[in-house]
């Protein structure tokens, strides 16, 4: 992918954009997202964003951000 970084960044507004909790509704979009970059560019990033337990927030948000970096 040329541009990683624009890829990442939308994620991160995705994310961050909420103040302290992240909406299960953007983790559900965005692992959509990973789902159509995995077919965009013919690749297995084998992660995707988990949910915390018990309350809004992604617990693995900067280990699936490392792995997009390094595909």
């Amino acid at each position: 992918m040329k541009n990683k970084e624009l890829f990442t960044e939308a994620l991160s507004t995705l994310f961050h954009s909420w103040g302290c909790d992240t909406p299960s509704e953007v983790i559900w979009g965005a692992n959509e997202l990973l789902k159509w970059y995995e077919a965009e560019y013919d690749v297995k990033l084998n992660i995707e964003f988990e949910q915390d337990q018990g309350s809004c927030g992604c617990s693995n948000y900067a280990e699936v951000i490392e792995v997009i970096e390094n595909v």
